[in-house]
């Protein structure tokens, strides 16, 4: 089974990432529902790796936060963009966790896509779509923004492929910490 942690999305969210679909011939839009950031992608694994992965995850202590979800952009170069995403703002929080997220995976012998951790959220591929539409999209979108979102468990999933799209489905969620009082 295919393998990946990431923060589930409130539906709130979810509806508002789903309202930038459209207006870009050829892409294949992500569906809504299936909208997350991913901490670390670790593919394919046999059952009893997943056992131990969940033990590794859930030994994580790690406070909660806050992330902010704004922008789009593309993975690829400008002339030929690959992904189309809505950006996360990085910060120090995020990158720890997915830091902390690594290192539990491998303790167990797994292996995490060692690309380098740019927090978004994927909205759709876009191969072979036409770069001017794709250029208008991001220029059309460039202010995407939502209100701030309270990080408070972070989930590992499993993605099933079907002919039509990926299925995802909520394996395991990990807590994280209450904040401290002040």
């Amino acid at each position: 089974m295919r393998l990946f942690v990431a923060i589930a999305l409130p539906e709130e969210i979810k509806e508002r990432i789903g309202a930038l679909r459209g207006g870009i011939p050829d892409a294949r839009w992500i569906a809504a529902d299936n909208s997350h950031v991913t901490l670390a992608f670790i593919g394919e694994v046999q059952g009893p790796m997943m056992m131990d992965i969940s033990l590794a995850l859930c030994r994580i202590k790690y406070p909660s936060f806050d992330i902010d979800i704004e922008g789009v952009g593309v993975f690829g170069s400008n002339k030929r963009p690959r992904i189309l995403w809505a950006g996360v703002r990085p910060t120090s929080t995020i990158n720890l966790l997915h830091q902390k997220i690594v290192t539990a995976i491998e303790s167990v012998g797994a292996t995490v896509d060692d690309r380098r951790f740019r927090p978004h959220i994927t909205l759709a591929r876009v191969h072979n779509s036409p770069y001017e539409r794709v250029r208008n999209f991001l220029t059309d979108h460039a202010l995407f923004k939502t209100e701030t979102l309270p990080v408070t468990s972070f989930t590992l999933f499993s993605s099933h492929l079907s002919s039509s799209s990926a299925i995802y489905q909520e394996e395991v969620s990990f807590d994280l910490l209450s904040p401290v009082p002040s």
